[in-house]
């Protein structure tokens, strides 16, 4: 039988101490984050992947093909919305700038017309490949706890993408040999 009157929090004690010592570390940290130019390139690099792909989302979504699947693309998309903004939140956090010619360029790529197969097939590609861009992109944040909650969050929706979109190319498109 389960105790349920007892107490389940054993020790009840402050940390504060050891939150100081972190917080301090990270400020340190950061400029020492703010001198890497190739970090700035990366962080630059990813938010015109993420403006694009949330392009292709909203040529996806106008598909015809894939009208009942509308709900899941439009997740997709309002993620890829939310990646740009995080994106945007560490470089400024990192680099204390606002990179606002980069937001000029994002605006003006164009995606070119597919078919829905095919554009299906590229996004499910370009997110395995974030995926893994964005793992080797918290191997530069070493000792972020912050920044590394914000790319692991892109991640999460990155494999999630995965899985969704693998789900939609094998319901919609999906060869079967007829066995």
């Amino acid at each position: 039988m389960y105790p349920y009157n007892r107490k389940t929090q054993l020790y009840n004690t402050s940390i504060g101490a050891k939150e100081k010592r972190q917080n301090n570390r990270t400020s340190q940290n950061t400029t020492d984050l703010s001198t890497d130019r190739r970090l700035q390139e990366l962080l630059q690099l990813a938010m015109q992947e993420a403006a694009a792909l949330e392009q292709k989302y909203t040529a996806l979504l106008q598909e015809e093909i894939l009208k009942g699947a509308e709900e899941i693309l439009k997740t997709m998309e309002t993620d890829g919305k939310k990646h740009q903004r995080i994106l945007r939140e560490l470089l400024f956090t990192i680099f204390s700038d606002t990179f606002e010619d980069i937001l000029k360029d994002m605006t003006d790529t164009e995606t070119e017309t597919k078919d829905a197969e095919n554009l299906l097939e590229e996004l499910l590609f370009t997110e395995m490949d974030d995926i893994t861009f964005y793992r080797s992109l918290l191997s530069a944040l070493t000792g972020e706890d912050d920044l590394w909650d914000l790319i692991f969050e892109i991640i999460t929706d990155k494999q999630n993408h995965t899985a969704a979109l693998n789900h939609l190319y094998a319901k919609y498109f999906a060869k079967t040999s007829g066995n």
